[in-house]
């Protein structure tokens, strides 16, 4: 099912999958054409594993050449805002069953998921991160955050490693690091986004079905 909301630069899309009996939705952002592929492997792999999924893309067309509009934290933030606040209404008004949400998002978009996380702490029942800077979230968003949080690494990474642990020495909620192997470019044919599918899934159904 096609949704979408509008941005000061057109409109933004998504793609809600919706399954008969489920325990969540997982909601998956992107803010790159270049993610389009690992979203949608990941996605199928969320619904074979019986999650509905909502993919979303934060930015619109024209906007995908601005310069550094993908690391504006804020702006990405209040869109994703606002695509949760639609699936929530309409939970509300009883088109789509009560079910927990939970955010997965990777590179530039880690610290938008945990931000939005941390606003929303009564809806957001569960985060993934793969890849990105959660730290640029913001102190006090990682402060305030109750969304159990697992962080995905690669483990040829250790900047990206070190500052993950950094920043969730500054989280109260349960969190994880997780370590896996480099991805590559095939993500089809990558051990290192199998695993970062299967830690994902055990992740949500630990926290979403309980919530």
């Amino acid at each position: 099912v096609p949704v979408s909301i509008h941005s000061e630069h057109g409109l933004l899309h998504g793609q809600l999958s919706l399954l008969a009996e489920v325990s969540g939705i997982v909601v998956l952002a992107h803010a790159a054409m270049v993610l389009d592929e690992p979203d949608a492997l990941m996605a199928a792999q969320f619904r074979q594993a019986g999650f509905s999924t909502l993919s979303v893309d934060l930015l619109a067309r024209q906007e995908e050449h601005f310069p550094d509009v993908h690391n504006n934290v804020s702006l990405l933030a209040k869109r994703l805002l606002e695509f949760i606040d639609l699936i929530k209404n309409r939970m509300l008004l009883g088109e789509i069953p009560m079910q927990a949400l939970g955010l997965c998002a990777a590179g530039v978009t880690s610290p938008v998921a945990v931000r939005v996380a941390a606003q929303r702490d009564l809806e957001v029942a569960a985060v993934v991160c793969r890849g990105g800077l959660i730290d640029l979230a913001g102190a006090l968003y990682l402060h305030s955050l109750t969304s159990p949080l697992l962080v995905l690494a690669e483990e040829t990474d250790t900047h990206h490693i070190a500052i993950s642990r950094r920043a969730l020495q500054e989280i109260s909620c349960p969190c994880e690091l997780k370590l896996i192997p480099q991805i590559g470019f095939d993500f089809s044919l990558s051990d290192g986004f199998e695993k970062a599918c299967d830690e994902s899934i055990q992740w949500f159904r630990k926290y979403l079905q309980t919530a």
